[in-house]
């Protein structure tokens, strides 16, 4: 049986050359992070969900979350699941009263209903092996910098 690494969002990061964000998941047991390119928008969703922000009206991954708990369910786990021509998979584990149910999902918007709702966040062992790195940066101007875009930038600003 393959088990699933537990890990945690460590954070978001702009690429350097193409300023795409790059979610990282790290194994807190170990040095090693798993980078996931993700979206711009998906970028501020996490973000905003980690530092607790909450906006006047329901976001997407809001809405979601609160559409989840009106039906007595829970998310209780996301996983990534699986690679295929350098697109990661993830699913959704809801726990209904009429038992779990699994969601094929994108890993940022799983990731960002994990955090919204507390839930385990895994990676499929062999994925993690075979595609984390261990990361060390004594310089920390790319976070300052989202940190910059994700303080000045609006919902407004996507539509």
């Amino acid at each position: 049986m393959n088990e699933n690494v537990v890990v945690e969002v460590s954070g978001i990061r702009l690429e350097e050359d193409s300023e795409t964000p790059i979610m990282l998941l790290h194994d807190p047991d170990t040095s090693r992070f798993l980078p996931i390119w993700i979206g711009t928008i998906e970028a501020v969703s996490i973000a905003y969900a980690q530092e607790g922000y909450v906006h006047p009206r329901p976001q997407t991954h809001d809405l979601l979350i609160d559409i989840v708990e009106s039906l007595n369910a829970s998310i209780t786990e996301v996983s990534i699941t699986d690679i295929k021509d350098k697109t990661y998979y993830a699913e959704i584990t809801l726990n209904t009263i009429e038992g779990n149910v699994t969601l094929s999902s994108r890993p940022s918007d799983a990731i960002a209903l994990a955090i919204r709702s507390n839930s385990k966040i895994t990676v499929n062992n062999d994925i993690f092996s075979q595609n984390s790195i261990i990361l060390i940066d004594d310089n920390n101007q790319d976070i300052k910098e989202f940190a910059e875009f994700i303080d000045d930038i609006s919902p407004d600003d996507f539509l």
